[in-house]
């Protein structure tokens, strides 16, 4: 399993920089290896849940079905993205700053199946780039 974590300052209030992240439908704005999100009937549990193409391992489009498993408005949510190549957790956590706030984004990515399409090496090597485009897309959507 690989794991990164980044901090993003935000001009925004802890609610406003809340309310932008915890809409995943909007996730294409800031994550350029997300095409597209769209919203599904929620979860058993009331749980928000969404269908979100990926741009996948082999550069196809790839359904991931992501979950909000846990949320704090407006201290922190966790979101769980599963399909059958890999399982996605993404703990976001804010932090009021006077007017202003802070997110703390913790990601791990654990590849699934007999034959996933990449070595434990190859995914620990990959997964930085991969946060690294959230952490500039966040960057910019959390300070408009």
């Amino acid at each position: 399993m690989a794991s990164h974590s980044f901090t993003v300052a935000s001009d925004l209030t802890i609610e406003e920089a809340y309310a932008r992240a915890v809409d995943l439908e909007r996730v294409p704005e800031w994550d350029d290896g997300v095409l597209s999100s769209t919203r599904l009937p929620d979860d058993a549990d009331g749980s928000a849940r969404y269908s979100v193409k990926v741009t996948g391992f082999d550069g196809q489009p790839s359904s991931v079905v992501y979950t909000v498993t846990e949320s704090d408005a407006p201290n922190r949510f966790v979101m769980v993205g599963e399909n059958n190549v890999f399982r996605a957790v993404d703990t976001l956590t804010f932090t009021a700053s006077g007017d202003a706030s802070t997110l703390v984004y913790l990601g791990t990515l654990e590849l699934l199946g007999d034959e996933p399409p990449l070595s434990p090496d190859q995914l620990d090597s990959m997964f930085p780039k991969i946060a690294a485009v959230a952490e500039a897309g966040l960057t910019r959507y959390l300070n408009p």
